[in-house]
């Protein structure tokens, strides 16, 4: 707290209205920030205007904070934020869209790109929200940013969330859940291992060793690449799901075949409601595929990145997005483009090829077993549905942190 606010506290009668400020930074980054404030000062008095201060220019929003006394006595207050729906806000066209659209914005999450449109209110767990208060006669553009001491939160949990509002369980950082220090956040099923940094980063960054290619070899030394989304639905290259039947592709879907677990076959194909679908089951025989099904897995199929291709999204469903192969990695188009080179753009081109940070997508990628064999198939293998049982998984991935999520 400077002295002349702390002067301007001790008067009789305080010339201007107190406000509060908030300062929401999403993963890491140089531009990974956003400013907004509650839209009242804290004698109510309404500042429903955009507040620039210290440089930065914060948005009115309906929130609410409480529960943020201090006591020297007891457990540490767990304040809750009450926020208007951020998601939809972030999603449909606002000041913090815009923010975040901008060419500057480079937030990451667990070394991933998180662009608006990716954006999901389960991001918010685990990062730092600052509130900040000042007068309002200190704010405006050339002023001195003069204000109290600011308080730091980490959001711990998402309390509730309507389609109207959300409310953030808040904790001083050395107050999580599961923190001890030297620390380590331990919370059971998740991982907290960077995926592929062994590869991607230094050998020190992640214990996570599955390599962006060649990543399984069999008894006769070929390698194949396997690839996955964090709904750990596997991505196959799309001409292996086209001509003739194979061993593992079985055409369209029909009704009266009775399929073996790590077949292929499609549904509505030659239209743009066509869907792949992997066997799950051996003597599998009147189960029409569908994503609730036991019987089948939805795949999702990508094509060799070319800059003269013309790449699209689905109108409803960003799964179903065009996927590329660029670079050894597989990446999904979040904005229709042509001639845009996957990673050069997070507002057009993602990750595809991401890992769920769940048990069952590490079983799914260290114990996987070709189901097409021979050199013809090792760039952009065919993944089994059954897997191998001698693999280990990589030391320490579990418990994880879903901080990391």
């Amino acid at each position: 707290m400077t002295n002349l606010i702390a002067t301007d506290a001790q008067d009789l009668e305080i010339d201007s209205g107190l406000v509060e400020l908030y300062e929401l930074e999403i993963g890491t980054g140089s531009n990974n920030t956003l400013f907004f404030h509650p839209g009242k000062d804290l004698d109510n008095g309404t500042t429903d205007k955009d507040l620039i201060f210290d440089g930065n220019t914060y948005i009115a929003l309906p929130i609410m904070m409480d529960n943020i006394e201090k006591s020297a006595t007891g457990a540490m207050n767990r304040p809750k934020l009450t926020i208007a729906n951020v998601e939809s806000i972030i999603k449909t066209g606002s000041d913090f869209k815009t923010q975040m659209e901008d060419g500057t914005w480079d937030a990451t999450i667990d070394g991933e790109a998180l662009p608006a449109t990716e954006f999901e209110i389960d991001d918010l767990v685990g990062q730092r929200i600052t509130r900040r208060v000042t007068l309002e006669k200190y704010t405006g553009s050339g002023t001195t940013a003069y204000e109290f001491d600011k308080e730091v939160f980490i959001i711990d949990r998402i309390a509730a969330k309507t389609a109207i509002l959300i409310e953030l369980e808040l904790s001083a950082p050395v107050d999580l859940a599961g923190i001890r220090l030297p620390r380590r956040q331990v919370i059971g099923k998740y991982c907290p291992w960077l995926y592929q940094g062994h590869h991607t980063k230094s050998e020190t960054s992640s214990a996570c060793f599955w390599k962006t290619k060649n990543q399984v070899r069999d008894e006769n030394g070929n390698f194949y690449s396997f690839y996955f989304t964090k709904d750990d639905e596997p991505l196959v290259l799309n001409t292996r799901l086209t001509g003739n039947s194979t061993s593992f592709w079985k055409g369209e879907y029909s009704s009266g075949t009775t399929y073996a677990a790590g077949e292929y076959v499609s549904t509505n194909p030659g239209t743009t409601s066509e869907l792949y679908w992997r066997s799950e089951k051996d003597s599998n025989t009147g189960n029409t595929p569908s994503e609730t099904s036991i019987f089948w897995q939805i795949v999702r199929t990508y094509s060799q990145y070319s800059s003269s291709t013309a790449y699209s999204v689905h109108a409803t469903d960003p799964r179903r997005n065009d996927y590329v192969l660029s670079s050894d990695t597989v990446w999904r188009a979040i904005a229709a483009n042509t001639g845009v080179t996957p990673g050069t753009n997070q507002n057009v081109w993602v990750r595809g090829d991401v890992c769920g940070k769940l048990l069952k997508s590490c079983k799914s990628r260290y114990q996987v077993i070709p189901k097409a064999t021979g050199s013809g198939y090792t760039l952009g293998g065919i993944p089994h549905k059954k897997e191998n049982t001698y693999q280990a998984l990589p030391f320490g991935g579990f418990p994880g942190s879903r901080k990391f999520r």
